[in-house]
């Protein structure tokens, strides 16, 4: 009892917790789908384009949208801000063309799949529980499993290769994305 006696409980204090906000999950989805349509759109112009063609042409497009959507200024910008900007391009521009080059040999899920490693290899690196690393091996062993490496009907190497380059792309920019909202460049 609490107050002083007056017989009146007071319920515990609620934990703080971040309410579900519509637009972030909608937006969430869009880029999901959008990724997912892309590539699968994309992989329908490597017989005119190739994979390296076809993920330069989608780099174009995306700056171009970018460019009409919303116009930066590069003049007084910090040495750092320009240098993240563009290790976030080469980021994104090698995990675009091995993802690509994977996928002209392998099928679309288990590229998704398997490019799931960088993630995972960031999740490794920023575990701080005992229990983390139990739910990280399942995930490995899987990724394993569903490329079977070493099994006569694995994945084509050379698209396993891509792959593994393009999930390390994508641990590099998780860390550059953290490095970003740590460092805090504005968006002017």
């Amino acid at each position: 009892m609490r107050g002083g006696g007056s017989g009146v409980v007071e319920a515990p204090p609620k934990r703080d917790s971040v309410p579900l906000n519509p637009r972030a999950i909608w937006l969430v989805l869009g880029a999901a789908t959008s990724v997912q349509f892309g590539a699968a759109l994309a992989a329908t112009l490597f017989d005119q384009l190739g994979p390296g063609g076809t993920v330069w042409l989608r780099l174009l497009f995306a700056a171009v949208i970018l460019l009409v959507l919303w116009r930066p200024s590069l003049k007084d910008r910090p040495a750092r801000e320009l240098a993240l900007v563009g290790a976030f391009g080469l980021a994104l521009a090698v995990m675009n063309t091995g993802f690509y080059e994977a996928l002209d040999r392998i099928p679309l899920g288990i590229c998704v799949t398997i490019e799931f490693i960088g993630p995972v290899a960031v999740a490794v690196a920023f575990s701080r529980r005992a229990l983390d690393l139990l739910w990280i091996a399942l995930a490995v062993g899987g990724i394993v499993l569903l490329a079977n490496p070493f099994g006569a009907d694995g994945v084509d190497r050379t698209g396993l290769l891509f792959i593994l380059a393009a999930g390390a792309c994508w641990a590099v920019y998780i860390v550059l994305a953290q490095r970003a909202t740590i460092a805090g460049p504005t968006i002017r």
